[in-house]
């Protein structure tokens, strides 16, 4: 039995059932970041709202929650119990097998697994972002670090989650580790990175270029003493942040030509990541000059989060894993997990 719940389960059942609806109620206020009603709570819980409001008069008394006008919200000692139980419940269920499967099958040496399938349910991303949030305090080294940030849809959503905590002790500065692509403002690089640093009460340089540039541009533009040091900074990152896109997405938002794009095609290419469209296998299909990190320089960044969401992503997540040596830590969702464990990527 490595379920937590189940052996105090069969030890003691009336603690076991007692510590199972507090930790939902802190599990729910957790997760929505909001107020919420004592009828609300209840149903969330599949509980009575009479038993809500003598439980939620207990926690109070152990400053776990606060009641107001607009609702029951965690305190900060809540904030820290709830972490400290998801931990514990996390470490001892269902995901931790599925982790050790997924590192033993790609081969990487960290995983943390969120619940979930981005692709059917955005809440995922509070979960996303949370892993981050916790990986970084406890691996991010105290100091000063520079963190370099490509963008995109999920890391955009990452950065809202994060908060000044991480900064505690630490003097970070987030730096775009690419040029701006197509898609939306709000995924770009520099925009990302921005978010972040205000999140954390941290510093920020911006990097304001196109990332598919000619060389010849390229060399310019570097003689510029803010781009330059954008650049130069990125290079010396103590920390990566990075997510991966999937062949068709980023072929559409990098405005690939027609020739390229068939390229792509032929040489069955599934993924994209730092401006390489690469096959199942991890093998190069096509690379675009870019401003920033090149895949080249990853093996030399200490820490290295790679952030992913939603199991239409699970092939491009096994051919990366392939296609980069230095992996770092691999944040992604069940959905992920569960297509690349069940053989549904080939």
């Amino acid at each position: 039995m490595k379920d937590v719940f189940s052996m105090m389960q069969a030890i003691a059942p009336d603690l076991s059932a007692t510590l199972r609806t507090r930790y939902e109620i802190l599990y729910h206020l957790r997760q929505v970041g909001e107020p919420l009603g004592r009828k609300n709570l209840a149903e969330r819980i599949n509980s009575s709202e009479r038993s809500v409001r003598t439980i939620i008069d207990l926690m109070r008394e152990q400053d776990l929650v606060e009641v107001t006008r607009v609702g029951i919200r965690l305190t900060e000692h809540g904030h820290i119990v709830s972490d400290m139980i998801s931990e514990t419940v996390k470490n001892s269920s269902r995901l931790h097998d599925i982790e050790e499967s997924l590192k033993s099958h790609l081969g990487i040496s960290n995983c943390w697994v969120v619940p979930g399938d981005l692709d059917h349910d955005s809440v995922v991303y509070r979960e996303l972002s949370y892993a981050t949030q916790q990986v970084l305090e406890r691996y991010l080294k105290f100091g000063r670090s520079i963190i370099a940030v490509t963008g995109g849809e999920t890391l955009a959503h990452v950065g809202e989650g994060l908060t000044e905590k991480l900064s505690q002790n630490r003097e970070l500065v987030f730096v775009p580790a690419r040029g701006g692509v197509g898609g939306g403002f709000n995924i770009q690089s520099n925009i990302v990175g921005g978010v972040m640093a205000q999140k954390t009460n941290s510093k920020y340089v911006p990097l304001f270029l196109p990332d598919a540039m000619e060389e010849d541009a390229s060399k310019i533009l570097m003689t510029d003493p803010s781009i330059s040091q954008a650049v130069a900074l990125s290079k010396k990152a103590d920390c990566l942040l990075v997510s991966v896109g999937s062949a068709e997405v980023m072929a559409e938002r990098r405005e690939l030509t027609a020739q390229q794009q068939q390229l792509l095609k032929e040489k069955k290419a599934i993924g994209e990541a730092f401006g390489v469209f690469f096959d199942e296998q991890g093998q190069e299909v096509l690379r675009l000059p870019r401003i920033g990190i090149q895949i080249e320089n990853v093996s030399h960044i200490p820490l290295v989060l790679t952030i992913v969401g939603g199991a239409t992503k699970a092939r491009a997540v096994e051919g990366y894993c392939k296609l980069v040596q230095h992996h770092g830590w691999l944040i992604c969702d069940e959905g992920i997990a569960n297509m690349i464990l069940n053989g549904e990527t080939h």
